[in-house]
């Protein structure tokens, strides 16, 4: 997926839950993304704040997001039930733009000329933008109830400004005795049969119903992204 892409999706979403450590806690809160261009995607805030002040001494950021917001219901027997759509969530490294940065960029790109506003009107915000340079991320699209195919998940995991990721799900070692029983109790339809048998990356929703049901052994623990 390109940088304009990833933006677009989370876009589509609109309202996003952010992520940052201080003193080894977690601190989340809501925001949004400011725009995007071949650097990165563009985040702002204000520097006097604790979120501001996290991104600029610790340079990580985590974002996730759904795009139903609806609570979730359940079935007549207490199953949650999922309205069709997706996650998607990004692990990024952050660098921090100075107001002359910025308004270098607003001179070609429309989204940041609302950062230059911004900074006009609330003078914390000159030293509140950050653009995400590099990073990984997935988008988890979901249809519990088979409404538009045949198995439950589409995963499609993406990186840019040079992070990788690793595949979704564990891996089936050479130790597979090929029993079937992985296969048989996939209810993502996720492995695939073969010398040894392996997992379908997509489809594979990481539940850890093969590993429990291996007899030998064979099936390593996922890693994460």
């Amino acid at each position: 997926m390109t940088i304009k892409e990833i933006y677009e999706k989370f876009e589509s979403v609109g309202v996003l839950t952010a992520s940052t450590i201080h003193e080894g806690e977690v601190h989340s809160r809501i925001m949004h993304f400011n725009g995007w261009d071949d650097d990165g995607i563009y985040l702002r805030t204000m520097s006097n704040k604790p979120y501001g002040r996290q991104l600029k001494e610790g340079e990580k950021i985590t974002v996730c997001g759904i795009d139903d917001n609806r609570v979730l219901g359940h079935n007549e027997d207490g199953v949650p039930d999922f309205p069709r759509g997706f996650f998607i969530r990004l692990i990024g490294e952050v660098k921090y733009l100075d107001e002359a940065a910025v308004r270098e960029k607003a001179k070609t790109n429309e989204a940041m000329k609302l950062a230059v506003y911004d900074i006009e009107h609330y003078p914390m915000m000159a030293e509140g933008n950050f653009v995400i340079h590099k990073g990984r991320g997935e988008i988890y699209d979901h249809d519990f109830g088979l409404t538009t195919r045949d198995h439950k998940l589409l995963r499609n995991r993406f990186a840019f400004g040079g992070a990788t990721f690793n595949k979704v799900g564990p891996t089936i070692t050479d130790k597979c005795i090929e029993c079937g029983l992985c296969l048989k109790n996939c209810t993502f339809k996720a492995i695939k049969e073969g010398t040894p048998y392996s997992v379908i990356p997509e489809r594979c929703d990481d539940c850890g119903t093969c590993i429990a049901n291996c007899p030998v052994d064979a099936i390593e623990l996922s890693k994460p992204l």
